[in-house]
């Protein structure tokens, strides 16, 4: 489908799809230069490398991990979300790229014809004659974030301040975070709107490209990822890796297993061939360290019981690291729903 061709975009509650309504030119101060932006979340991938599953919807530090995104763009308007129809919510304007899956893009296309849409409204930019007010501007500026951002506000609040200090030049098209190494996050930035409507119309058919054919030649400002917020869940080891930092230091630091203690390495040693296994594919420190996490926030029981389901899992076709990710983000889970409950340490 063509940038330019239009498609369909539904609003999660059309009454609630942004502030449109009357804004003083006094009250509209630098302090309140939301009004001027608007935001894209990007949602609407296949989340194939976690299986399918449903990204957004992921719980991730007690949220669905696309609130973490929405919520670092509060204030914004519109805030546009490009996804399927249950990720609708109030307040936010959902659209779809058409067809669905085709990139990330295509879902930027998407996102954009839907802000040229809230734009073009007739009470956007327009004056009223009894009192002087000015409805909402159309924005001249958008965040362009993915959804699985679990410290979206944390790279959104440095891009800011990064543009307080700076402001971006006439020579400037937005501004993008750049990681820990090196790798500019095209979907973690802010974008002058003109460009990127210039830069989709210069793409054409969205429909499967990659981002880089739209924001590529863009004249980008880098800011630099100091607090190592630039974390982004495409698999299951991601998120186990994540969700085990977050709640490392919330609890008492325990010494990983990093080599096996020898008669355990000698015991598998002498099980595993017996079971037709070879003894250098057992993860046991992966297998020790995950019991004791079971262990210690359920009860100690459930850690065996939790290691022989993971072999099960295995047994199945799936990886060893990403059935125990699976697990380590259910234990965080588990410890949210229920904060008083806690086994004994493995």
């Amino acid at each position: 489908m063509s940038a330019a061709e239009p498609a369909p975009f539904l609003s999660a509650n059309p009454a609630e799809s942004g502030p449109r309504g009357p804004v003083s030119r006094d009250s509209r101060t630098e302090s309140s230069r939301n009004s001027l932006e608007a935001g894209i979340v990007v949602a609407g991938g296949r989340a194939s490398r976690l299986g399918g599953a449903d990204k957004a919807s992921l719980s991730v530090d007690g949220s669905p991990l696309v609130e973490h995104a929405l919520a670092a763009l509060r204030g914004v308007s519109p805030l546009v979300l490009v996804g399927p129809k249950h990720l609708a919510r109030p307040g936010v304007v959902l659209t779809r790229e058409d067809p669905p899956h085709g990139g990330p893009a295509a879902a930027l296309a998407a996102g954009m014809r839907a802000l040229d849409a809230w734009s073009a409204a007739p009470e956007v930019g327009a004056v009223s004659a009894a009192d002087g007010e000015t409805a909402a501007e159309a924005p001249s500026l958008v965040w362009l974030l993915a959804c699985d951002l679990p410290r979206a506000g944390g790279l959104v609040g440095a891009v800011r301040s990064a543009l307080a200090a700076r402001p971006l030049a006439p020579d400037e098209d937005g501004m993008i975070v750049r990681d820990a190494g090196g790798r500019d996050q095209w979907l973690a930035g802010i974008y002058r709107v003109a460009a990127l409507r210039n830069a989709l119309t210069a793409l054409g058919d969205a429909d499967g490209a990659p981002l880089r054919r739209v924001v590529g030649r863009l004249r980008l400002r880098r800011v630099d990822d100091a607090a190592g917020d630039a974390v982004d869940l495409d698999t299951w080891d991601d998120v186990g890796r994540y969700t085990r930092r977050v709640a490392a230091p919330n609890r008492e630091a325990k010494p990983m297993f990093r080599t096996p203690p020898p008669e355990l390495a000698e015991w598998i040693a002498d099980v595993a061939p017996a079971l037709g296994l070879d003894p250098a594919a057992v993860p046991a420190a992966l297998l020790l360290d995950l019991t004791r996490d079971v262990a210690h926030a359920v009860t100690r029981p459930a850690g065996p019981v939790t290691t022989y389901l993971i072999g099960q899992a295995v047994a199945t076709g799936a990886d060893a690291e990403s059935a125990a990710a699976t697990v380590a983000a259910r234990v965080e889970a588990w410890r949210e729903a229920h904060p008083r409950a806690g086994g004994e340490e493995a």
